[in-house]
């Protein structure tokens, strides 16, 4: 393998009212009813976290609207010099040996700084530390800004962050990369690439289809490991979902991000959809990693600016695993404002400092 160092690109990449109390009425199909969401989320008032920001809550693209930790303002500036989190630019190269498919990326940002030292929270024991995999219920949930919020907020926590894409698929195209979205949001102190293939399917179909060597479970497993040597935190972000094909064991037989999770084993993270359908691919998907002894969370992906009815339902029924909330379109605001808003999306658990989704509904 080949490691490549590339700078973070600068183009930007790819939130509500107070609800009214709900009517019950037998017409209510005619009406676009809304929810109070204190109302559906007191049953679940005795959530599992720590002490909330002053401001939390979804943002729209604009950094004006954006969600950021106590004492924060949006007018803060960004630290300069050597406490600067720029990223360097990540990408992925072309191996001069074609006979070889697997290209590594790797970006090394700088020494953390104290951009949101401040606003840390206490160390809580069930902060998750190693090897964490972040998957998903589905392709296209947000994993690739939930993986970058979770890093900020661990950075900001004073961990030393490593974020592993095993296999990148669907770089034919010129949107930039995971790993560069997450360079340029998070500048986590290491992110790598460690496969890239250009059709936009399953790692190890778009191996096939490409005629290119098929990603190696332990290849991966080693090069991860050695990861976890030098970082607190590891956030290793699958390919779609949990059971995709990866690649192939030795044996020739396929493997998944769930047996990268047991082998090494590793904590989970799943990002899903705050809309219809998303309870039960949640439970499926939880289910799965529990019948592995893999320990997870959820994290919604893209929570909508104006919720509906369907959305704070949601969110009540997931409150016993839930970890976090992302906006719809934190991905596009600005990398400083990403990075001290992100523990304002997150529980304790993923190092920030949501602690009550009642008041976290209440103040949105």
């Amino acid at each position: 393998m080949t490691t490549t160092d590339r700078a973070a690109p600068t183009a930007a990449i790819d939130e509500p009212d107070a609800a009214v109390p709900l009517v019950a009425a037998a017409d209510a199909e005619a009406a676009e009813p809304e929810a109070d969401p204190a109302v559906l989320l007191t049953a679940a008032a005795d959530a599992d976290v720590a002490a909330p920001p002053a401001e939390t809550g979804p943002v729209a693209a604009a950094a004006d609207r954006a969600v950021l930790p106590t004492g924060v303002r949006p007018e803060d500036e960004l630290p300069s010099g050597d406490d600067a989190r720029a990223p360097e630019e990540s990408g992925d190269d072309v191996p001069e040996d074609e006979s070889r498919p697997v290209a590594v990326t790797s970006v090394t940002s700088p020494a953390p700084g104290p951009a949101i030292a401040d606003q840390a929270p206490a160390s809580d024991p069930d902060e998750w530390r190693g090897a964490v995999l972040v998957t998903g219920t589905d392709t296209g949930v947000g994993k690739t800004v939930a993986t970058a919020a979770i890093a900020a907020a661990a950075q900001g926590a004073g961990l030393r962050v490593a974020v592993i894409k095993p296999g990148q698929t669907g770089t034919a195209t010129d949107d930039p990369i995971d790993a560069e979205v997450i360079a340029r949001l998070a500048g986590p102190d290491t992110v790598r690439t460690l496969a890239s293939f250009p059709d936009p399917l399953a790692p190890l179909a778009a191996a096939r289809v490409a005629g290119l060597d098929p990603i190696e479970l332990y290849t991966v497993v080693d090069e991860i490991r050695a990861e976890i040597a030098r970082h607190d935190l590891v956030l290793i972000e699958g390919a779609g979902g949990l059971l995709v094909p990866m690649g192939l064991r030795p044996s020739g037989e396929p493997w998944t991000v769930a047996d990268l999770a047991v082998t090494l084993d590793a904590k989970a993270v799943v990002v899903a959809r705050a809309g219809l359908g998303t309870l039960n691919h949640s439970a499926l998907t939880l289910e799965a990693l529990e019948r592995r002894g893999v320990p997870a969370k959820i994290v919604i992906g893209s929570w909508p600016a104006t919720p509906e009815l369907v959305h704070w339902a949601n969110l009540t029924d997931l409150i016993p695993s839930l970890a976090g909330v992302i906006p719809d379109g934190a991905g596009a605001i600005d990398p400083g404002v990403f990075r001290r808003s992100a523990s304002g999306w997150l529980t304790p658990t993923l190092y920030g400092v949501l602690d009550d989704w009642r008041t976290w509904a209440e103040e949105l």
